[in-house]
């Protein structure tokens, strides 16, 4: 007896706020009709919507204890809910009682009961549905790392990336996978690499049919990798896979769920520098992203990160970046889900390949920039947000 009120109780609950409801607006229609002087039509209109208000807030917080701060988005949900409601009941009335011919009263009875199912049951699964993210809770992993690397057109460097990383995974004795996701090349990267990975099976490749952006290649990788930890790098290997071990060894003795290389800071090791232009803007970049973004890391876009395997899994579930802005939208979420992040001095050597255009990324950085800081306000990188 207890478990069948229990299964009802929320729907029992949602009665009662629906009848508040029909109560609120009834009674404020005849205020504002009546002692305000409103016309009907607009009275009805707002006597409507602030009984759709107090069924939503008493839905969300007592009905089915919603706890998502993106009231914004509920609320359309609700309403549109409400909406396709309130033209059923005008159909199914129409239909009763002038087709079938069935008295009013009963036909406005039959009409409420089915409404009343269907408000309920579009709010429990869709409105107000609650998502647990059990897949990135793992226990048993059967790798120690996976090392993601983001690759278009490299056919002049990833060989001899892949070698160095292969060198040291076997010098270290990691048990380890090394994923090279192609973003669309045009060259002949995915060929060299299908032809390293028949001497080496934990080499693995994925190839994005079109270039998508780095941001999407990090995000397939991380999607496929198996290992206790997630690390991604430049296909340049601009950051030594040495430097792992610094990464590794100051997340675990600082508690972190993340270690990111870091050129900023005091320990950096810079063998090779970039142009003057690239570190003028870079730490204009880094700047503005520190004033609206993240306020206590210096380097945000070192393409050398380490993740625990649920929070990068969990973290990149929440991406909306494609292309180079997805660093910092990492960081970002990683900080909104309250993950401690550690910034570690790393060595890094600049590529005189590199593909970076001064202007054209840069304004699409701080357009990214922009996107984040919405999204933030929005409540996009929340858990609870549908």
């Amino acid at each position: 007896m207890n478990d069948i009120i229990k299964k009802f109780k929320p729907f029992m609950k949602y009665c009662i706020v629906g009848a508040m409801g029909t109560f609120l607006d009834l009674a404020a229609l005849y205020i504002f009709v009546e002692y305000i002087s409103i016309p009907v039509i607009p009275a009805s209109i707002l006597s409507f919507l602030l009984a759709v208000t107090n069924n939503f807030l008493l839905n969300k917080s007592w009905t089915f204890r919603n706890k998502s701060k993106n009231y914004r988005k509920l609320y359309i949900k609700f309403f549109i809910v409400s909406l396709v409601g309130l033209g059923l009941t005008v159909t199914g009335m129409h239909v009763m009682v002038n087709i079938i011919g069935i008295w009013y009263m009963l036909a406005k009875v039959l009409t409420s009961l089915i409404v009343l199912t269907w408000n309920f049951l579009a709010n429990k699964f869709w409105t107000f549905r609650l998502t647990e993210k059990n897949l990135f809770i793992v226990d048993d992993f059967p790798l120690e790392l996976s090392v993601i690397i983001p690759a278009y057109n490299e056919e002049n460097r990833i060989k001899n990336t892949l070698l160095a990383i292969e060198d040291y995974i076997k010098d270290n004795k990691i048990n380890a996978e090394i994923i090279v996701v192609d973003d669309g090349s045009q060259d002949k990267t995915t060929q060299i690499v299908n032809n390293y990975r028949q001497k080496n099976n934990s080499i693995k490749s994925i190839k994005l049919e079109k270039n998508k952006g780095k941001g999407c290649a990090v995000k397939a990788g991380v999607e496929a990798g198996k290992g206790k930890y997630i690390l991604f790098t430049d296909a340049d290997n601009s950051t030594p896979i040495e430097e792992f071990e610094k990464l590794l060894t100051q997340l675990k003795s600082k508690n972190a769920k993340l270690a990111i290389g870091s050129r900023y800071l005091h320990d950096s090791n810079i063998k090779i520098k970039q142009p003057y232009y690239r570190i003028l803007i870079g730490r204009i970049g880094n700047l503005l992203i520190r004033i609206f973004l993240i306020d206590d890391i210096k380097d945000t876009q070192c393409g050398f990160k380490l993740f625990e395997h649920r929070v990068a899994k969990e973290i990149f579930s929440f991406q909306k970046i494609k292309r180079f802005g997805f660093d910092m939208e990492a960081l970002v979420i990683a900080q909104n889900l309250d993950y401690k992040i550690i910034e570690v001095p790393v060595s890094w050597f600049n590529s005189a390949e590199s593909r970076f255009r001064p202007i054209k990324d840069s304004l699409r950085t701080l357009r990214d920039l922009v996107y984040i800081k919405l999204n933030l306000w929005s409540g996009r990188y929340n858990r609870d947000n549908e």
